[in-house]
């Protein structure tokens, strides 16, 4: 590989498009374009600032905030310097975000909260190596009120633009080597403190370079991201990858809650998400169907069966008949044509990765004409690992390895990443780094999986998220909540029962979906709290349960549960930045409602066997 790195490879697309919108930010409740002429200009300004401010090759620059085009400039201005940025989820809790600064010891950190940007500053004793902080857009009035050094990104890059300093940005640019750290990555941290995954700028390409030849993108694209760019798939997948490789052009969304309207005026052709957003989707199809007349719930149903024999003769490298093709391009343009349009009409794909993704869901997507594509990897790999083809897929499976990742099963069915993407280690934490990574370059992934013969992996379930029983069985926890979540009442789940003699769940139900429902059924409440204590609510989850025990072997079955009236969030630590729930601190929250359903203090609580709540 030649001296390349990403600053290098961003200034090589500058001069094949030029004026071609790069990005679209939302302001004002429209979206701005930026071109890459225009990036490049607030790039060079803003590395130049950071020059001026004695930013060198090598230190560390923190970027807490949401996705946008400003946190695209302070990357790319970032590493045109030189230095190494360290990417912070703007909802990790504040204790985490001090221990990121303080152990990377970040010089410098961009900053688009205005509350944390006030808070750092109240924090200054405990922040001794962090000198300066850049605010973004919507945190430059919290300027006003902080005691420690800053500025806009707006003065910074005024800074920037009144010193000539140009030569000295392309030396350093030109001075990166492929092997040279260019991020830390901290892991979400679902137990135990964040470890910062280093980054070089070689694993990097090499992962976005594989990526692009297993989906290809062209400079027509439109992908519109939402997750966090402090995650490493939303980093390389919505940024790297499909812009400075592919030439596609961005639209950052403003977040979940926001996307279904952006989805719409965005029109996007690409998207990567997570099973979280797809099954809110599907959540929604399946309350309309079911308040839809009996007559048009068949028609969906057929057109459902259609859609799922058409790609599981696909999946198999089979050709469907002209019938079927010709049933399929009619149940997708006349009985889905609703929810395409929903989508923005023009998606050619969905990505889907950081959790696994039901066969149910992807096949429904795919009757309605969507593709979603399931991957697979760890922040450890840059992110990618394997992902599905759009011409050769199974549901089900996370794809093929990329062409230059080798993968092998351990004797205790781990699954092991050897790869160019594989990261050069944890950030000061050898010994860690040591139980991880062995002198040959196997990464152990703490994944479990299988390889078939046609050469997709699946994952069964994580190897530290397994637990067993007092009986000394198994428990694949993630299986068990994916399932329940498949069903439209229910939003979320969190299943317990490591060292207890059995499964329990606490789960947060799709209260908008509940209330219609007691609203059809004449049952009257006053809010949520009713809702969870009322018996005919309890009894409809209770079925709810009793269907997926139906499916699971005797020692897997959820014998109690409890009703939350509160969801997960990021904000409040329950899930990490890519909605994955944070099992351990769920479990230590609700400790006093698991001690009652194990103790069966309430009546509430009842096994899921009792005959009375299985009718």
């Amino acid at each position: 590989m030649p001296n390349l790195s990403i600053p290098a490879l961003f200034r090589e697309q500058v001069s094949k498009l030029r004026i071609r919108p790069m990005i679209y930010s939302r302001r004002d409740r429209h979206w701005r374009p930026l071109t890459w002429l225009q990036i490049e200009t607030r790039v060079n300004a803003a590395a130049s600032g950071l020059i001026q401010l004695g930013i060198h090759p090598g230190d560390r620059v923190a970027i807490i905030g949401q996705s946008c085009v400003e946190w695209v400039i302070a990357d790319l201005a970032a590493l045109s310097t030189g230095a190494v940025d360290v990417a912070i989820s703007e909802t990790a809790s504040f204790d985490d975000i001090l221990w990121i600064l303080n152990d990377s010891q970040a010089k410098l950190a961009f900053v688009g909260d205005p509350d944390l940007l006030e808070t750092l500053s109240s924090a200054r004793e405990h922040l001794p190596h962090l000198t300066t902080c850049i605010a973004f857009h919507d945190a430059v009035t919290a300027l006003d009120h902080v005691t420690l050094k800053g500025m806009s990104l707006l003065r910074l890059e005024n800074l920037g633009a009144s010193a000539d300093v140009s030569d000295e940005i392309d030396r350093r640019i030109g001075d990166i080597a492929p092997d040279d750290l260019m991020t830390l990555i901290y892991t979400s941290g679902t137990t135990g403190t964040p470890k910062g995954v280093m980054i070089s700028h070689r694993n990097m390409i090499e992962n976005c370079q594989a990526c692009l030849r297993a989906i290809p993108i062209q400079t027509d694209d439109v992908l519109l991201s939402f997750l966090p760019l402090s995650h490493s798939f939303e980093r390389m997948a919505g940024y790297y990858m499909p812009s400075i490789f592919g030439g596609a052009t961005i639209y950052y969304s403003n977040g979940l809650d926001r996307l279904m309207k952006d989805l719409e005026e965005v029109r996007p052709t690409l998207m990567t998400g997570v099973p979280r957003l797809y099954e809110r989707i599907y959540a929604q199809a399946q309350r309309l169907r079911n308040r839809s007349h009996p007559a048009k719930r068949i028609i969906m149903d057929i057109a459902r069966n259609v859609g799922s024999r058409v790609t599981r003769k696909q999946q198999k490298g089979q050709a469907a008949s002209q019938l079927l093709e010709a049933q399929y391009t009619w149940v997708r343009d006349r009985v889905f044509n609703g929810l395409h349009e929903k989508l923005g009409g023009r998606v050619r794909l969905f990505v889907s990765g950081g959790a696994p993704l039901a066969v149910e869901i992807a096949e429904f997507f795919f009757s309605a004409g969507i593709l979603i594509l399931e991957g697979y990897g760890l922040t450890e790999t840059t992110p990618v690992v394997s992902v599905n083809r759009p011409n050769a897929y199974q549901f089900g499976s996370v794809g093929r390895p990329l062409d230059n990742v080798r993968v092998r099963i351990s004797d205790d069915g781990e699954i092991l990443v050897k790869a160019p993407s594989v990261m050069m280690g944890y950030w000061n934490q050898e010994a860690e780094t040591r139980s991880i990574l062995d002198a040959e370059g196997w990464l152990k992934t703490g994944d479990i999986g299988t390889v078939d013969r046609e050469g997709f992996l699946r994952i069964t379930d994580r190897k530290k998220d397994l637990y067993k029983d007092t009986g000394g069985r198994y428990v694949a926890p993630q299986k068990i909540e994916g399932l329940l979540r498949l069903d439209p009442f229910i939003e979320q789940v969190c299943l317990v029962g490591d060292g207890r003699p059995y499964c329990v769940a606490l789960i947060v139900p799709h209260w908008e979906s509940l209330e219609e429902w007691a609203h059809d059924k004449r049952i009257p409440f006053e809010g949520r709290q009713d809702l969870r204590e009322d018996t005919a609510i309890r009894g409809l989850i209770q079925r709810v349960v009793q269907r997926v025990n139906q499916k699971l072997a005797k020692h897997e079955m959820v014998k109690a549960f409890e009703l939350l009236e509160m969801p997960f969030t990021t904000e409040d630590a329950l899930l990490t930045p890519s909605l994955k729930v944070r099992r351990n601190r769920v479990i230590v929250r609700y400790a006093p409602q698991i001690h009652d359903l194990y103790m069966g203090e309430r009546q509430s609580s009842r096994e899921t066997s009792d005959p009375h709540y299985a009718s």
